[in-house]
């Protein structure tokens, strides 16, 4: 079996490894849209530009990893003029990631799909942008595959992979589902309700997003890890039940 692994091009195998767990899950929260389902091709755009963001992001993350110093003498002299206590390097540098990309997901979205005669009910904000987290997600695991790979044998990252993509699935899908049900909510309100809307969205996507990967850098064991799924597991069982909810939203 191993031979007929290393036959394979790695490349197949990391864009195979990346995009088919990410379609599977978009199958089944398009379910959920069933009834007045959005169009195959501006789905189809919205989950290969969250793929492409990706190449954006990147660069913007090197620029924070880099720029860190100041950033942490601008956090130091704020958390002193508002006595509160500094956090430290890490936190403000996943943070920052977690806020790009969370930016970036909206973003993409916004521009797609939202801009569409296309969007024009609740459900449809947290369609497009699970579709658009999904698809980064799927670049993003396909990455760390082809990087995987270069370090190892092709069934060594197949069998003893850890638990690094189902986590971000998990984590991207429920940041960016609770930025769609912020955006449903708001629906039918004025533009500056909606702006706050938003800001609350990425920010609480954020903080989230900030939680899950600090959890996963601290947690030692498969139990740990498994523990810190759990909370996002049942995070994702409520926003199928919020769903039911935003479904039944009408314009007053």
């Amino acid at each position: 079996m191993a031979e007929i692994f290393s036959n394979i091009n790695p490349i197949v195998i990391a864009l195979l490894g990346g995009i088919i767990p990410s379609l599977v899950w978009l199958w089944f929260w398009l379910k959920e849209d069933r009834s007045a389902p959005e169009p195959t091709g501006l789905i189809a755009l919205s989950f290969f530009a969250g793929m492409a963001v990706v190449y954006f992001v990147l660069p913007l993350q090197r620029w924070i990893l880099a720029s860190m110093p100041s950033i942490m003498n601008t956090v130091d002299v704020l958390t002193l003029k508002f006595s509160i206590l500094p956090p430290d390097e890490q936190t403000v540098r996943i943070t920052l990631w977690a806020l790009v990309e969370e930016t970036a997901k909206f973003s993409t979205v916004f521009f797609i799909a939202f801009k569409t005669d296309f969007f024009d009910e609740p459900i449809d904000a947290v369609i497009y942008l699970i579709t658009a987290a999904l698809g980064f997600t799927a670049m993003e695991n396909t990455l760390y595959i082809l990087k995987d790979l270069a370090h190892g044998g092709t069934l060594d990252v197949l069998i003893n992979g850890n638990m690094r993509f189902v986590g971000a699935t998990i984590v991207h899908t429920l940041s960016s589902s609770l930025v769609g049900v912020a955006i449903a909510f708001s629906f039918y309100t004025s533009r500056f309700i909606k702006f706050i809307a938003v800001s609350i969205g990425i920010l609480i996507a954020t903080l989230l997003h900030t939680y899950f990967n600090l959890s996963i850098m601290g947690s030692i064991g498969t139990l740990n890890t498994l523990l810190v799924f759990s909370q996002y597991w049942a995070g994702v069982v409520g926003i199928i039940i919020l769903l039911q909810i935003v479904k039944r939203l009408k314009a007053n």
